[in-house]
């Protein structure tokens, strides 16, 4: 069959160099298309390249017009029909390369999304940016402008009111009934050193619990005033007192002419703790010999109380430690009844109640204003509770 050419049998609309059948070597005169191996083997087929469509165009109507130059245009077939030179084949593998790294890549970022429990996107799901990877700190961080609180632990308890149990209301309520009014629980005279004091006093009950203190035949020398009241502790003559003590009554000064005089206890039920009675300068002059100034010692006398017993429906006992009411029992009464207690570590207040058989209340009732921790009501270690009714 003989080589297409433009124009002939009707095929105007075929472009050149791209005619259904490719030619053969017998049917031309041209070079062969296809070498013979050296072992007589099958033909090796040679890859053959479409020049574009202006080049073949112009080569088909050069060998139309020509024959010599059909003859080059058909060298330069078979020149085009040789392999691709060896850059052509550099950069098909280096194409290659990039495609087998860029599928590489796919299959280790699926991996790591399988493994971290991540779902690939779905088809037309909205993509968003990348996570930061937490990285271990070696520095410490800066801490932000206002950082959460942390609930920390005061550095002394909280103390509150004691209050007694609920079931405290179903016994009888503690009571201790007073000395009856006019009583004289205690009373005796005092003379200071060297005689410019004198007075006879005494204390009387006032039948609510309350006490006073009375003066009479009271005369002083001295040309400051001077103050009489009863301590627990007893100072010495020439000390000095920084408080005006309890029952406190306040003589002039130069008193020549014996006098009465009268003062109160106040809130104290029980004075008989009160040991001394005490006479002290009063003077707020800076102007006088420092043996008078103010809160020096002139005269003191020991007190010898005969308050009587009081009725009252507590009766402690004590019946010996345990868990929560551990703490030691420091003086008993005469009877060997419990008298004092001090607080151990861990103590609660019920606890300390029953060891020694009273109610909370009665222990409330005895020592007013106690205060204890948390809501267990756990007492404060080394407070002093006061167990004898008749001590308050």
């Amino acid at each position: 069959m003989a080589r297409h050419a433009p124009g002939s049998g009707g095929d105007d609309d075929v472009t050149p160099g791209h005619e259904p059948f490719a030619p053969r070597a017998s049917d031309t005169g041209d070079a062969p298309a296809a070498e013979v191996a050296p072992d007589g083997t099958e033909p090796r087929l040679v890859a053959w390249s479409h020049r574009g469509a202006a080049g073949t165009a112009g080569a088909a109507t050069a060998a139309s017009a020509d024959p010599a130059s059909a003859t080059e245009a058909d060298e330069a077939d078979e020149a085009d029909d040789e392999p691709a030179p060896r850059s052509g084949r550099r950069r098909l593998a280096i194409v290659g390369g990039v495609v087998a790294a860029a599928a590489l890549v796919s299959v280790v970022v699926s991996a790591v999304l399988f493994t971290s429990g991540s779902a690939p996107l779905a088809a037309g799901a909205p993509t968003e940016s990348a996570r930061p990877t937490t990285v271990a700190r070696t520095s410490t961080p800066t801490p932000s402008a206002t950082p959460s609180p942390t609930p920390t632990a005061p550095a002394t308890p909280s103390p509150r009111a004691a209050t007694p149990p609920p079931q405290d209301a179903a016994v009888p309520a503690p009571f201790i009934t007073p000395v009856a009014a006019g009583t004289v629980v205690a009373e005796g005279d005092l003379a200071s050193p060297k005689g410019s004091i004198h007075l006879h006093y005494r204390v009387v009950a006032g039948g609510d619990d309350t006490y006073a203190t009375e003066l009479t035949d009271a005369t002083s020398s001295l040309p400051v005033p001077v103050g009489v009241a009863f301590y627990q502790v007893a100072p010495s003559v020439g000390d000095g007192v920084t408080y005006g003590g309890d029952g406190g009554v306040e003589l002039g000064a130069s008193v020549t002419t014996p006098t009465a005089a009268s003062g109160s206890f106040g809130s104290i039920s029980q004075p008989s703790y009160l040991s001394t009675l005490v006479v002290h300068s009063t003077s707020t002059s800076s102007d006088v010999p420092v043996e008078i100034s103010a809160g020096k010692v002139l005269a003191v006398a020991p007190v010898a109380w005969s308050v009587p017993p009081r009725q009252t429906n507590i009766v402690p006992v004590d019946s010996g430690a345990v868990a929560f009411a551990s703490g030691a029992l420091e003086a008993t009464t005469a009877s060997g009844a419990p008298k004092r207690y001090t607080v151990a570590p861990d103590d609660l207040i019920d606890v300390v109640a029953q060891r020694f058989g009273i109610s909370v209340s009665a222990l409330l009732y005895m020592n007013q204003g106690l205060q204890v921790i948390d809501d267990a009501q756990h007492l404060f270690e080394g407070t002093t509770l006061v167990l004898d009714p008749d001590s308050v």
